[in-house]
């Protein structure tokens, strides 16, 4: 962080990677990825798979607890799954009602497996759930998915990819403003009515065919999203 402020990391670069960090503090590669987890859920990097740790900031983006997170690509929403831990509370076969299909984006009467969990910042002596989330797998999906969850440590959007041999082309996001319900307010440990974030992702294969469609409620103290936004450049004949 002291690099950081100082400006030899500055914002926008790249930090040397987890073997030159752990050289440089003699310490190990774990403790780097704790300290990474930290300065990724305090805003000031971002992380995306085979990409690197880009500086987001030089000081704190909000003051407390929770987890920020920086979203350019859909590798870097499947990194949410290898910085936070999954607990999943119930599982369930559903089919969708009219309200439920209007939710999803979806037609009524579609089957699904939903899969509800609680995500926490590993490491937070405060146990405190960073969102909860309802994933719903299509049907088609659910036997396998069922079998392999329990192992399986990242997004379920990458064991849909695995089992199904198909690539999501394209995830969907829509975000918008809620209150936390009377349900989801003890096992979030929130107020009932407190500010939270509503995220819907639709997960699409190339095909245009929704497999997955993921709903959270961040509370609003917990959870911030930055997104980076860059001029496109005309070219003037």
């Amino acid at each position: 962080m002291q690099a950081i402020a100082d400006g030899r990391h500055p914002v926008g670069s790249l930090l040397p990677n987890e073997f030159e960090l752990a050289e440089q503090f003699t310490v190990s590669r774990s403790t780097i990825r704790a300290a990474m987890r930290e300065l990724q859920a305090s805003g000031i990097v971002s992380r995306k798979r085979n990409a690197g740790t880009r500086v987001e900031a030089v000081a704190p983006l909000h003051s407390g607890g929770g987890f920020s997170q920086s979203l350019g690509s859909i590798e870097a929403v499947q990194q949410f799954g290898v910085e936070t831990e999954r607990h999943v509370q119930r599982v369930a076969e559903v089919v969708t009602d009219e309200q439920l299909a209007r939710a999803l984006g979806c037609q009524p009467g579609r089957r699904w497996l939903r899969i509800s969990s609680l995500r926490m910042i590993p490491g937070d002596a405060t146990k405190t759930p960073i969102c909860w989330t309802d994933v719903y797998i299509d049907a088609t999906f659910a036997r396998e998915v069922r079998t392999r969850m329990d192992s399986h440590r990242d997004i379920f959007g990458t064991l849909v990819e695995n089992i199904s041999g198909r690539r999501f082309g394209e995830i969907r996001q829509d975000i918008s403003a809620v209150g936390v319900s009377a349900d989801l307010a003890e096992p979030l440990k929130a107020v009932p009515g407190a500010y939270a974030l509503s995220i819907r992702r639709q997960y699409l294969f190339s095909s245009n065919e929704m497999a997955e469609v993921s709903l959270s409620i961040h509370p609003a103290d917990r959870y911030s999203y930055s997104m980076r936004l860059t001029r496109q450049q005309v070219e003037i004949a």
